[in-house]
């Protein structure tokens, strides 16, 4: 497991004490604030992201108030969403999500990032046992609501 960290620059702070979190749990995570070739634009940009987006296999987004001005939280979104990346958002103060939000899990305090890691890996031993059976799509698909199903119970 690796997890991308969608934020916002200005929600750094909170998107680093998720990072440290995923540490602790020995899990690994990609975060723009600690990369220093994010001073691209447009294309560079884009491809950066797109390139970070395809390295890890779930996303975490930071949502403030703050998050609406953004022009990339929603594309790193909309990126993941596209190959079923499991995708929770962590909720930094009482927000109103936008529509594209509201489907996935919650988190509202760093130990909620405990829970996403050990109901990811839960139902990753689940379903090891049938990939065989299953046509990728259909098993990621399956794989990745079932996980929503786990961590909604346990948030």
């Amino acid at each position: 497991m690796k997890i991308f960290i969608s934020h916002k620059q200005e929600d750094s702070f909170t998107a680093n004490q998720i990072a440290n979190e995923l540490k602790s749990c020995n899990v690994a995570y990609y975060l723009d604030v600690l990369d220093e070739s994010m001073t691209q634009n447009g294309k560079e940009l884009t491809d950066h992201i797109r390139d970070s987006l395809n390295k890890c296999s779930d996303i975490i987004v930071v949502m403030s108030s703050i998050t609406r001005l953004s022009q990339w939280v929603p594309f790193e979104v909309g990126m993941a969403a596209q190959v079923d990346m499991p995708t929770a958002t962590f909720l930094k103060e009482d927000v109103m999500l936008p529509d594209f939000l509201q489907y996935w899990p919650r988190l509202k305090k760093v130990a909620d990032i405990r829970k996403y890691v050990s109901a990811s890996n839960d139902v990753d031993q689940e379903y090891q046992k049938f990939r065989p059976i299953y046509e990728e799509a259909t098993f990621q698909q399956s794989k990745v609501e079932r996980f929503y199903d786990v961590l909604k119970k346990r948030l």
